[in-house]
């Protein structure tokens, strides 16, 4: 990270909560705006279906749609799209009007999504998800890259640009190579839970860079890297803000993988928190060895759930402090 702007920053929502879901929607679309006034470069929103993880947003254009009109320079992003429970036609159309309201600022996200229960609501099979998302990603390129769809007909209405704003959420080998193929920009999530992600994901973002050059695409390759990151006055004082959402997110998200009885410290480290002082916080962003190939780092405060005011507070930190100890700074 060592140019004169080494990322772009972003904050990424889940929209969730334990409360009433207007709530939850109202206070993102008031986190987007505050984010272009601190002059963060993107915020981007995750896709839930059936209250996954306590999220609200199970339609992400619809939400973008009025975020464009709340807002006038930040990019918008949605992600994860769910593309094997969505047309990828009809993902096509929706991001294109989406795009069109915001003046061209949308990105989109795709991936598969490990949340079974999602698939048995909406009636699909989860056990073939990634044969479906290759297939519906392709549908997806074609059709905003204007290529004939089924019949002979082309998207309405066009977007020229936004398949060059296409990502693809993944933490496998596979995906990684299929995504540096088709050209999208790569999407490594803070949680990785076979592991520390400092030590599997430096690898991946190294293979897709490797691949991409392979494959002769002209464009500057993107890779984007979520975490999870909470400044605070102290370490006691994240732990005391953040344990309760992230114990409530491992008993209903992950209890399989994560016992939830660890202690406060265990439980962070196991879903890749990055929390405490200023200065702690700075010198773990600095020894994350993947964001040196980063062109985008996306911060959340996700498991937890410390609330807008505080919420708020750990963003205008980030944006003021944290990120400009890391070189960056306003676009």
């Amino acid at each position: 990270m060592n140019d004169e702007r080494p990322f772009r920053l972003g904050f990424l929502s889940h929209v969730a909560s334990v409360g009433e879901p207007r709530a939850a929607l109202r206070e993102t679309l008031r986190l987007f705006v505050i984010a272009e006034e601190l002059g963060l470069d993107s915020a981007w929103v995750v896709q839930h279906h059936v209250g996954a993880e306590r999220g609200h947003l199970p339609s992400p254009f619809v939400f973008m749609a009025a975020v464009a009109e709340r807002t006038s320079r930040i990019r918008l992003g949605a992600v994860v799209v769910t593309l094997p429970l969505e047309h990828p036609v009809r993902v096509a159309e929706d991001a294109a009007v989406a795009d069109l309201l915001s003046g061209g600022r949308l990105e989109v996200g795709i991936g598969t999504s490990g949340h079974e229960r999602s698939f048995t609501a909406l009636g699909t099979d989860f056990e073939t998800r990634r044969e479906r998302n290759r297939a519906s990603a392709d549908e997806l390129t074609d059709a905003l890259a204007n290529r004939p769809l089924p019949g002979g007909e082309r998207l309405t209405p066009r977007v020229p640009g936004l398949v060059d704003r296409l990502w693809r959420a993944t933490s496998s080998e596979s995906g990684v190579a299929e995504t540096a193929r088709a050209g999208h920009g790569l999407l490594l999530a803070r949680s990785a839970f076979t592991g520390p992600t400092r030590d599997i994901q430096p690898p991946l973002a190294e293979s897709y860079l490797s691949t991409y050059r392979r494959a002769g695409h002209t464009r500057t390759p993107r890779i984007g890297v979520t975490r999870s990151v909470y400044p605070a006055a102290s370490r006691e004082q994240a732990v005391a803000d953040l344990e309760a959402g992230a114990r409530d997110w491992t008993k209903t998200m992950a209890a399989d993988r994560i016992a939830p009885g660890l202690p406060a410290a265990e439980l962070f480290a196991r879903h890749h928190i990055i929390y405490g002082h200023i200065s702690d916080v700075v010198a773990a962003l600095w020894a994350d060895r993947v964001l040196k190939h980063a062109t985008d780092l996306l911060v959340q405060v996700q498991p937890g759930l410390p609330g807008f005011a505080k919420t708020v507070a750990a963003l205008e930190t980030i944006a003021t402090e944290v990120a400009p100890a890391l070189g960056w700074h306003p676009a």
